[in-house]
């Protein structure tokens, strides 16, 4: 029997089936009317026209996913047993990965692990967390204790600095340890290959955890003395499996960030790799493609893995129009029969859009275009699949045939 009682708020006529088949957003628009007497990020039950119970959440009227659904279950409270039983699940999801090779991955992805608003990634023994809505600030205090017990970790960081934050009404706030011991930098394994990891400072929680297999899915290409140009390259994770690949494969990593390319230049040197064959480039991506097109050089195999050129709706048009520009440069300093890897990490840019982008730049080079494989998340980022507005990532390897 249901001891604790919620604040309710009805729906208006006919919006409950999108709920009902799983999504777990309710826009402001689908309330009869804002229930003003609920406190920003404060528990709620949503209740159909009709008066029957659809769902539990938590309410913010500051945003239009006024709220975020966290059970259909009547009888669940919202409490820390509740916590853990999302958590544990979410930990044994990832027991697919042998820490021998692989001990960093993202832990809980949000609502694809039904804990909307949360992300936490785990380094060796340390965690990372982000709590980006204000229902999940509420409940975090009922958080650290269950997910230092289900993954025995040894300290969790806050990192509540994204700019996402003041979207829900929340402050940016510096990096802080929430419980146990976290060090600045931590040494992981991915795959077999060694990263040093800036938990602190470092882009995200540190790394992009969300290319894994598309780095090892780039080493099969990679073979045989090959030219690697990976643009956006970060701390060079994609131009590291290239380099381990084959001890003749030559790579060129650009990036705009001066320290990203210091960290790249110590993990090939973490992995014992000589970095006579390996250059280290400080530039604007768009830029660094133009020179090196009108200079005539080119390469077997160009990485495009920019940042999200896109944030919402409104920029949209913009981003697909840097996309196409992006990836004609990028097919003009590849050879012919060389593979692009491109990808796309904005929410709002679908992957029927990216392939279209690769589609016309190609057609305006007069150039071939075989799709060869193509990635969306990987098994520690899972989507709910009836929220596609959550997937963000796609990532295609192509086959660019004829002259530039």
């Amino acid at each position: 029997m249901l001891s604790v009682r919620y604040p309710t708020a009805s729906l208006k006529p006919h919006r409950e089936e999108s709920l009902l088949s799983g999504h777990l957003w309710i826009f402001s628009g689908a309330l009869q009317q804002p229930p003003h007497w609920v406190e920003a990020g404060g528990l709620i039950d949503v209740k159909s026209s009709t008066g029957h119970f659809v769902a539990r959440g938590y309410y913010n009227p500051q945003t239009d996913i006024a709220i975020r659904i966290l059970t259909r279950n009547p009888e669940e409270i919202i409490d820390a047993e509740f916590l853990r039983r999302r958590i544990h699940h979410a930990v044994a999801l990832r027991q697919v990965f042998d820490p021998a090779s692989t001990n960093a991955y993202r832990l809980i992805q949000s609502e694809g692990d039904g804990l909307p608003g949360l992300v936490v990634d785990r380094y060796a023994d340390f965690l990372v967390a982000q709590v980006h809505t204000r229902g999940m600030e509420l409940l975090w205090p009922l958080l650290a204790a269950p997910l230092l017990e289900e993954t025995g970790a040894r300290g969790i960081l806050l990192r509540n600095d994204s700019q996402a934050r003041r979207r829900e009404g929340l402050t940016v706030e510096e990096p802080v340890v929430a419980v146990g011991e976290v060090p600045d930098q931590v040494l992981i394994r991915e795959n077999g290959v060694q990263f040093r990891v800036d938990l602190w400072h470092g882009q995200k929680t540190g790394f992009f955890l969300d290319q894994r297999d598309k780095r090892e899915a780039l080493r099969k290409y990679a073979h045989g003395s090959k030219r690697v140009l990976n643009c956006f390259s970060y701390t060079g994770g994609f131009s590291v499996y290239a380099a381990l690949t084959d001890h003749e494969t030559h790579t060129t990593s650009v990036d705009v960030s001066a320290p990203a390319m210091e960290a790249a230049r110590q993990h090939f040197l973490l992995n014992d790799l000589n970095l006579d064959n390996h250059v280290f480039v400080v530039a604007d991506v768009f830029d660094y493609l133009e020179e090196t097109q009108s200079r005539g050089e080119q390469f077997d195999i160009v990485v495009l893995d920019p940042p999200a050129f896109a944030k919402n709706q409104g920029a949209r048009s913009q981003a697909l129009k840097a996309y196409r520009r992006l990836n004609t440069l990028g097919m003009q300093v590849l050879r012919s029969g060389g593979i692009l890897l491109t990808c796309s990490c904005s929410g709002v840019v679908g992957m029927d859009d990216l392939l279209g982008a690769i589609s016309l730049s190609g057609q305006r080079l007069h150039r071939s275009v075989q799709v060869l494989e193509s990635y969306t998340h990987s098994i520690d980022h899972p989507i709910n699949l009836v929220m596609p507005e959550t997937a963000y990532l796609k990532a295609v390897f192509c086959r660019i045939s004829g002259e530039s």
